[in-house]
Protein backbone atom coordinates (compact mmCIF):
# COMPACT_ATOMS: atom_id res chain seq x y z
CA UNK A 1 0.00 0.00 0.00
CA UNK A 2 1.17 3.51 -0.81
CA UNK A 3 -0.10 6.65 0.94
CA UNK A 4 0.58 10.13 -0.45
CA UNK A 5 -0.21 13.14 1.73
CA UNK A 6 -1.49 15.90 -0.53
CA UNK A 7 -2.32 18.37 2.27
CA UNK A 8 -4.85 19.22 4.97
CA UNK A 9 -7.05 16.07 5.22
CA UNK A 10 -6.43 14.88 1.67
CA UNK A 11 -4.53 11.68 0.94
CA UNK A 12 -4.16 9.54 -2.16
CA UNK A 13 -4.17 5.89 -1.15
CA UNK A 14 -3.02 3.24 -3.62
CA UNK A 15 -4.18 -0.23 -2.67
CA UNK A 16 -2.37 -3.49 -3.27
CA UNK A 17 -4.29 -3.92 -6.55
CA UNK A 18 -3.59 -0.33 -7.71
CA UNK A 19 -7.00 1.12 -6.87
CA UNK A 20 -6.57 4.86 -6.27
CA UNK A 21 -8.63 6.28 -3.39
CA UNK A 22 -8.66 10.02 -2.71
CA UNK A 23 -9.81 11.41 0.63
CA UNK A 24 -11.33 14.84 1.34
CA UNK A 25 -10.15 16.93 -1.63
CA UNK A 26 -9.89 20.68 -0.93
CA UNK A 27 -10.26 23.80 -3.11
CA UNK A 28 -7.65 26.51 -3.71
CA UNK A 29 -9.01 28.85 -1.02
CA UNK A 30 -7.45 26.57 1.64
CA UNK A 31 -3.99 27.72 0.56
CA UNK A 32 -2.51 24.51 -0.81
CA UNK A 33 -1.89 23.55 -4.43
CA UNK A 34 -4.83 21.73 -6.01
CA UNK A 35 -3.89 18.74 -8.14
CA UNK A 36 -5.56 17.37 -11.27
CA UNK A 37 -5.85 13.75 -10.22
CA UNK A 38 -7.67 10.77 -11.72
CA UNK A 39 -8.75 8.65 -8.76
CA UNK A 40 -11.02 5.64 -8.90
CA UNK A 41 -12.83 6.46 -5.65
CA UNK A 42 -13.27 9.73 -3.75
CA UNK A 43 -14.19 9.74 -0.06
CA UNK A 44 -15.74 12.94 1.30
CA UNK A 45 -16.30 13.07 5.03
CA UNK A 46 -18.60 16.11 4.69
CA UNK A 47 -19.48 18.85 2.21
CA UNK A 48 -17.29 21.74 3.36
CA UNK A 49 -15.02 23.47 0.82
CA UNK A 50 -11.84 22.05 2.35
CA UNK A 51 -13.06 18.42 2.28
CA UNK A 52 -15.43 17.88 -0.64
CA UNK A 53 -14.12 19.75 -3.71
CA UNK A 54 -14.05 17.55 -6.81
CA UNK A 55 -13.90 20.25 -9.50
CA UNK A 56 -10.25 19.63 -10.42
CA UNK A 57 -10.52 15.85 -10.67
CA UNK A 58 -10.35 14.01 -13.98
CA UNK A 59 -11.64 10.72 -15.31
CA UNK A 60 -14.43 8.42 -14.20
CA UNK A 61 -14.49 8.36 -10.40
CA UNK A 62 -17.09 7.39 -7.81
CA UNK A 63 -17.79 9.69 -4.87
CA UNK A 64 -18.69 8.05 -1.57
CA UNK A 65 -20.35 10.47 0.84
CA UNK A 66 -22.78 8.42 2.90
CA UNK A 67 -22.29 6.40 6.11
CA UNK A 68 -22.81 2.91 4.73
CA UNK A 69 -20.86 -0.10 3.49
CA UNK A 70 -19.43 -0.26 -0.03
CA UNK A 71 -17.58 -2.78 -2.17
CA UNK A 72 -15.97 -1.13 -5.20
CA UNK A 73 -13.21 -2.44 -7.45
CA UNK A 74 -12.54 -5.22 -4.98
CA UNK A 75 -12.06 -2.85 -2.04
CA UNK A 76 -14.36 -2.91 0.99
CA UNK A 77 -15.05 0.52 2.45
CA UNK A 78 -17.35 1.38 5.33
CA UNK A 79 -18.55 4.80 6.40
CA UNK A 80 -19.44 5.41 10.03
CA UNK A 81 -21.60 8.37 11.03
CA UNK A 82 -19.98 10.70 13.55
CA UNK A 83 -20.18 14.45 14.15
CA UNK A 84 -18.20 17.56 13.25
CA UNK A 85 -18.51 18.91 16.81
CA UNK A 86 -18.98 17.74 20.38
CA UNK A 87 -22.67 18.70 20.44
CA UNK A 88 -24.15 15.96 18.26
CA UNK A 89 -23.73 17.96 15.07
CA UNK A 90 -25.67 21.00 16.25
CA UNK A 91 -22.82 23.39 15.43
CA UNK A 92 -21.22 21.91 12.30
CA UNK A 93 -23.27 18.91 11.25
CA UNK A 94 -22.29 15.33 10.60
CA UNK A 95 -18.95 13.77 9.71
CA UNK A 96 -18.13 10.38 8.19
CA UNK A 97 -15.27 8.19 9.35
CA UNK A 98 -14.21 5.97 6.46
CA UNK A 99 -12.44 2.62 6.92
CA UNK A 100 -10.71 1.10 3.90
CA UNK A 101 -10.28 -2.64 4.28
CA UNK A 102 -7.47 -3.82 2.02
CA UNK A 103 -4.13 -5.52 2.67
CA UNK A 104 -3.99 -3.09 5.58
CA UNK A 105 -6.95 -1.43 7.25
CA UNK A 106 -6.89 2.37 6.97
CA UNK A 107 -9.22 4.71 8.88
CA UNK A 108 -9.65 8.34 7.79
CA UNK A 109 -11.43 10.32 10.50
CA UNK A 110 -12.36 13.36 8.41
CA UNK A 111 -13.28 16.36 10.57
CA UNK A 112 -14.11 14.35 13.67
CA UNK A 113 -15.23 16.75 16.37
CA UNK A 114 -15.56 14.49 19.42
CA UNK A 115 -14.03 11.50 21.13
CA UNK A 116 -15.42 8.13 20.10
CA UNK A 117 -17.86 6.02 22.07
CA UNK A 118 -17.75 2.23 22.27
CA UNK A 119 -20.36 1.89 19.53
CA UNK A 120 -18.19 3.94 17.14
CA UNK A 121 -15.12 1.90 18.00
CA UNK A 122 -16.98 -1.36 17.49
CA UNK A 123 -18.15 -0.28 14.05
CA UNK A 124 -14.73 1.03 13.05
CA UNK A 125 -13.13 -2.27 14.05
CA UNK A 126 -9.46 -3.12 13.62
CA UNK A 127 -7.33 -0.33 12.20
CA UNK A 128 -3.71 -0.67 11.10
CA UNK A 129 -3.18 2.89 9.85
CA UNK A 130 -4.99 5.90 11.31
CA UNK A 131 -5.31 9.27 9.55
CA UNK A 132 -6.37 11.66 12.29
CA UNK A 133 -7.09 15.42 12.60
CA UNK A 134 -5.10 17.04 15.40
CA UNK A 135 -5.43 20.82 14.97
CA UNK A 136 -8.55 21.56 16.98
CA UNK A 137 -10.76 24.63 16.29
CA UNK A 138 -13.00 22.71 13.86
CA UNK A 139 -12.06 19.19 14.97
CA UNK A 140 -10.72 17.36 17.99
CA UNK A 141 -7.64 19.03 19.42
CA UNK A 142 -4.28 17.42 20.18
CA UNK A 143 -5.29 15.94 23.55
CA UNK A 144 -8.59 14.54 22.27
CA UNK A 145 -6.78 13.19 19.19
CA UNK A 146 -4.33 11.43 21.50
CA UNK A 147 -7.25 9.82 23.34
CA UNK A 148 -8.93 8.77 20.07
CA UNK A 149 -5.69 7.32 18.72
CA UNK A 150 -5.14 5.31 21.88
CA UNK A 151 -8.73 4.04 21.82
CA UNK A 152 -8.45 2.89 18.19
CA UNK A 153 -4.92 1.58 18.81
CA UNK A 154 -3.45 1.36 15.29
CA UNK A 155 0.16 0.49 14.48
CA UNK A 156 0.71 3.67 12.42
CA UNK A 157 -0.74 7.10 13.24
CA UNK A 158 -0.52 9.83 10.58
CA UNK A 159 -1.60 13.28 11.77
CA UNK A 160 -3.46 15.69 9.46
CA UNK A 161 -5.53 18.89 9.55
CA UNK A 162 -3.15 21.17 11.47
CA UNK A 163 -1.59 24.60 10.93
CA UNK A 164 1.16 24.94 8.31
CA UNK A 165 2.84 27.88 6.58
CA UNK A 166 0.42 27.54 3.64
CA UNK A 167 -2.90 27.05 5.41
CA UNK A 168 -4.98 30.24 5.26
CA UNK A 169 -6.89 29.78 8.52
CA UNK A 170 -5.88 29.05 12.08
CA UNK A 171 -5.53 25.57 13.51
CA UNK A 172 -3.40 24.14 16.28
CA UNK A 173 0.20 23.17 15.61
CA UNK A 174 1.36 19.64 14.87
CA UNK A 175 3.80 19.67 17.78
CA UNK A 176 0.98 19.87 20.30
CA UNK A 177 0.06 16.35 19.19
CA UNK A 178 3.44 14.77 18.52
CA UNK A 179 4.83 15.80 21.92
CA UNK A 180 2.35 13.41 23.53
CA UNK A 181 4.05 10.38 21.93
CA UNK A 182 7.45 8.83 22.44
CA UNK A 183 7.78 7.08 19.07
CA UNK A 184 7.57 9.76 16.36
CA UNK A 185 9.15 9.58 12.91
CA UNK A 186 9.42 12.58 10.59
CA UNK A 187 9.44 10.97 7.16
CA UNK A 188 10.74 14.02 5.22
CA UNK A 189 8.55 12.89 2.32
CA UNK A 190 4.91 13.15 1.28
CA UNK A 191 4.86 9.47 0.30
CA UNK A 192 4.81 6.40 2.50
CA UNK A 193 5.02 2.88 1.12
CA UNK A 194 3.88 0.26 3.60
CA UNK A 195 4.93 -3.35 3.13
CA UNK A 196 4.68 -4.39 6.76
CA UNK A 197 3.53 -2.84 10.01
CA UNK A 198 5.89 -1.80 12.81
CA UNK A 199 5.92 -3.94 15.94
CA UNK A 200 5.35 -0.93 18.20
CA UNK A 201 2.88 1.88 17.59
CA UNK A 202 4.46 4.79 15.71
CA UNK A 203 3.44 8.31 14.72
CA UNK A 204 4.66 9.06 11.19
CA UNK A 205 4.62 12.72 10.11
CA UNK A 206 4.44 13.18 6.35
CA UNK A 207 5.32 16.38 4.52
CA UNK A 208 2.45 17.84 2.52
CA UNK A 209 2.76 17.78 -1.27
CA UNK A 210 0.45 20.71 -1.90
Amino acid sequence: MKITYLAHASFLIETKNKVMILTDPYDSSVGYEVFELSPDIVLTSHKHFDHGYTGALKGDFTVLDKPQEYNLKGVKIKGIKTFHDSEGGQKRGENIVFVIEDEFSVAHLGDLGHELEKDHLDRIGRVDILLIPVGGVYTIDAKAAYNVAKAINPKIIIPMHYKTEKLKFDLGRLEEFTKLFENVEYANSFELEINKLPEAQKVIVLSHRG
